[in-house]
C-alpha cells in the first residue's frame, strides 16, 4: 500500500476532477488492502505443519524428549502461522480465485451502498474499487452510467484495469487506466451546465459499526 501515498492521492483527485469536468459521470475510487480476512487459511496451514512436525519427531530415529516434541510442535505452529500471515503471495496460493472474486464483489457492493454512491440524481456514479491482496479491480456503475455506456466498453475497461497488477508501479498503472476512461465517459455521459459534484472524491467508508 506504500504506492498509494499522498502524491498518488493528489494525482488521483486531479484525474477524477478532469474526468468529471468533461462528463456528467461521478467517479469514486477506493483502495483497500484486502476484502477478506482469510485467517482460517493460515490456521489450517499451521495445523498441517504442526501435524507433520509432530509426526516426524515421533517417528524419527533420533531420541527426542516428549517435552521437546510438545514444545517444537507448538513453535512450528506459531512460526508457520506468522509466516503465512506475512507472506501474502504464499497465502494467496491456498485461496480459491472464485472465493476472492466473490469477496471483492461483496465488499465493493457494500461500499457502493453505504458510501451513498447510488444516490446521485441521474444515477451516474461509478465505483472503482481496488483490492490489493486479491489483485482485483471491481468496477461498479450505477444504473444510469451502466446503460449510457455500451457493454463492450465496460468489458474492455474491466480487462484493462485487471492488468495493472502485472505492473511494478500498480498505483501509476491505475492512474493511467483511469485517464483512458475520460474519453469514454465524455462520449457517452455528456456534461451539463452548472453540474454539481455530488460525491466526494476522497470518500471513506467505515464498516466497523
Amino acid at each position: 500500500m506504500k504506492q498509494f501515498n499522498d502524491d498518488f492521492k493528489s494525482k488521483l483527485y486531479e484525474t477524477i476532477k478532469d474526468i468529471e469536468n468533461n462528463s456528467l459521470v461521478e467517479i469514486v475510487s477506493i483502495i483497500k488492502a484486502k476484502s477478506g480476512n482469510y485467517r482460517e487459511i493460515s490456521l489450517w496451514i499451521a495445523a498441517v505443519a504442526m501435524f507433520l512436525t509432530s509426526s516426524w519427531l515421533m517417528f524419527s530415529k533420533f531420541e527426542v524428549d516428549v517435552y521437546y516434541i510438545y514444545l517444537i510442535t507448538i513453535v512450528s505452529f506459531i512460526i508457520v502461522y506468522l509466516l503465512t500471515e506475512i507472506i501474502k503471495s504464499w497465502k494467496r496460493l491456498f485461496i480459491k480465485k472464485k472465493r476472492m472474486k466473490r469477496n471483492v464483489e461483496i465488499y465493493g457492493r457494500a461500499i457502493f451502498q453505504k458510501g451513498g454512491i447510488r444516490f446521485t440524481n441521474e444515477r451516474i456514479g461509478v465505483l472503482f474499487y481496488v483490492s490489493m491482496f486479491e489483485k482485483q479491480v471491481f468496477i461498479l456503475p450505477d444504473r444510469g452510467a451502466e446503460t449510457s455506456v455500451p457493454d463492450e466498453e465496460w468489458q474492455k475497461m474491466n480487462t484493462n484495469f485487471q492488468s495493472i497488477f502485472s505492473e511494478k508501479d500498480i498505483a501509476g498503472a491505475f492512474i493511467k487506466e483511469l485517464i483512458k476512461c475520460k474519453e469514454i465517459f465524455a462520449k457517452y455521459i455528456l456534461p451539463v451546465e452548472n453540474d454539481i459534484n455530488e460525491l466526494p472524491d476522497d470518500l471513506e467508508v467505515d464498516f466497523k459499526n
